[in-house]
């Protein structure tokens, strides 16, 4: 190598030399060196260098560089910043390092936000945001909001809508203004288990002060979806609650809301869908055990989030099943019956089961439930006042009629009336507190339907399906029952039927693009929107356009495996391998 290229070098001492030079001028500054402007608040004064504080305020860039008296002077007067946080931020000016607790904070981020020092704005608003709890959430939302901080803003209404039925207990809550609190109730992402615990808030609130407050009672009744109160509830309100007895406008709402249970016609116009569609929570679809090819059976469970579409795996299954019921009970997945495959002596076999396990989402564990009193598989499961019921399925010998139902308080099954016929392969509902059976095969295909009373613990037919139907998918949306595809015993089935349980009648919806059977639906929590599943088709995601019932074929991540699925919170889903969407808030018949 040539002598003369060894001849220099570059050295990159930026660290080092930074930490110096913040050394010596702080070293400066502590000695009263070389300052050259004197920051007084009250009787206490900071002396400081104009230039470091100009490099990271342009509050003061502005003071010392502009047209303004304190260019030439040598002492600035503050009054409305406390002497404390003006003095961390002058020290942060020379360390960059400044101290935030409980205590300095609310101090400090003003003083931050008026010299426009963002970094330390920055890390006072993280630091609130890190020491939010119900008790504090709504304080801290005002004190963003006063100072412009936008994300802690954010951060802080999410938390208070996420953990809303804690909120609504604290002393903050019952001190919100008026229009505070409408704010708050009307955000679509407020996390409540039913629509109740709105009311039940704004009733407190308005009882925390009822001379001044009562006035306000009908304006926020226009916050609470008041059609997603179950006709008992919203009967109950009108018989005992005197304020809204009372005022002839909170009347009006209650009636309104009973009009959307008794007169489904009107529930499809613009302004009672919006009051009528729910709050947003956590959607997530589980993918539970099912089939892999003809032969290979599954114990796997997968969580598909729709938010970012992907899939995560969870603890699987006692046993690899599919054929079985699963359903959503008390924030529990239960899976129920189906057909399990066992090893005896290294030879594996497979049984039609009665027995049922319950999935735990807070530690994602499974443990065994009490058995059926029959072995069910291609059976129906819905979940009704707070009881799972098991209907129909075969045996392996016999296509069933009977049901049972399990009661988690007591835990154990009970019997419960047997339906008109034998059905398996069939689907169920809940509707305005009935359970419907439609379709099915016992021995034959069928089109028909029945209704379960649980009041009369009895059933009844009702109007039958224009189609035979045996696996296909159902859902319940806006007061009617969707049925989708499935196969009449001929060919598969592109057909769409909507039943009213007011006029007793099916009604035909424009069809699918294609034939589809084994589609299972479940509805999300979003006003109207249907994931589902199909046997036949893989790697699609399918959706129904809310003004025409048109339909659209979309990307989604695909299952491993085929599989039964269930919607946390809401209607079961089984078998398939694709999901698809439908998004029916406007379905037009034919």
């Amino acid at each position: 190598m040539d002598q003369q290229d060894q001849s220099y070098m570059f050295a990159s001492l930026t660290r080092p030399h930074s930490e110096q030079l913040l050394q010596g001028l702080q070293l400066l500054r502590q000695d009263h060196e070389l300052c050259d402007i004197v920051l007084r608040v009250g009787d206490a004064k900071i002396h400081a260098h104009k230039v470091v504080l100009a490099s990271i305020s342009p509050y003061f860039k502005a003071m010392f560089t502009g047209n303004l008296s304190e260019k030439e002077t040598s002492e600035v007067e503050f009054q409305c910043i406390d002497e404390t946080a003006l003095q961390a931020i002058v020290e942060y000016a020379y360390t960059g390092t400044v101290f935030i607790s409980q205590e300095t904070v609310e101090s400090l981020l003003p003083a931050a936000n008026l010299l426009q020092v963002k970094l330390v704005l920055k890390e006072c608003c993280s630091f609130l945001e890190s020491q939010l709890d119900a008790g504090n959430c709504i304080g801290i939302s005002r004190f963003a909001e006063t100072y412009g901080c936008h994300d802690l803003c954010l951060a802080a209404t999410k938390f208070i809508c996420e953990n809303f039925e804690e909120v609504c207990q604290t002393e903050e809550f019952f001190e919100l203004t008026r229009a505070e609190l409408d704010e708050i109730v009307s955000n679509d992402c407020l996390k409540v288990v039913t629509e109740e615990t709105v009311f039940y808030a704004l009733e407190s609130w308005i009882k925390y002060d009822v001379t001044e407050r009562q006035q306000h009672l009908a304006q926020l009744l226009h916050c609470v979806r008041l059609p997603l109160l179950s006709v008992k509830f919203l009967t109950r309100l009108y018989e005992a609650n005197h304020l809204i007895r009372d005022d002839h406008a909170c009347k009006h709402l209650l009636n309104e809301a009973l009009k959307y249970h008794f007169m489904p016609e009107h529930r499809l116009s613009y302004q009672t869908v919006l009051s009528a569609r729910p709050r947003c929570a956590p959607k997530v679809l589980l993918a539970v055990g099912g089939k892999a090819g003809l032969f290979a059976t599954l114990e796997s469970m997968e969580m598909y989030f729709p938010q970012t579409d992907s899939w995560i795996g969870l603890a699987p299954l006692s046993v690899p099943r599919y054929e079985f019921g699963v359903a959503v009970l008390d924030h529990k997945v239960y899976v129920v019956g189906g057909i399990a495959t066992h090893m005896r002596q290294g030879i594996s076999y497979r049984r039609h089961e009665s027995t049922v396990e319950s999935w735990d989402p807070e530690s994602n564990t499974w443990s065994s439930v009490e058995r059926m009193a029959e072995c069910r598989s291609t059976l129906g499961v819905v979940v009704l006042a707070g009881e799972l019921y098991a209907l129909g399925g075969y045996d392996g010998q016999y296509y069933l009629q009977s049901v049972e139902k399990y009661v988690p308080k007591l835990k154990e099954w009970q019997p419960v009336a047997p339906m008109t016929k034998s059905r398996s392969c069939f689907a169920t509902a809940v509707l305005d507190g009935m359970v419907y059976a439609i379709g099915g095969y016992g021995p034959a295909h069928m089109n028909s339907v029945e209704r379960y009373d649980p009041s009369k613990d009895a059933w009844e037919m009702v109007a039958p399906m224009a189609d035979k139907r045996i696996n296909f998918g159902v859902g319940v949306m806006l007061g009617f029952i969707f049925v989708v595809g499935g196969h009449n015993g001929v060919s598969h089935l592109s057909s769409i039927e909507r039943y009213d349980p007011h006029q007793n009648q099916w009604t035909a919806c424009r069809p699918m693009n294609e034939p589809r059977t084994g589609e299972f639906m479940s509805y999300l929590e979003t006003p109207s929107v249907q994931y589902f599943v199909d046997n036949n088709c893989d790697y699609c995601i399918w959706k129904m356009l809310t003004d025409a019932c048109n339909w659209i074929n979309v990307t989604v991540a695909s299952l491993s495996h085929r599989r039964g699925l269930c919607h946390r919170g809401q209607l079961p889903l089984c078998g398939g391998r694709s999901l698809r969407v439908i998004l029916p808030e406007h379905c037009p018949a034919l």
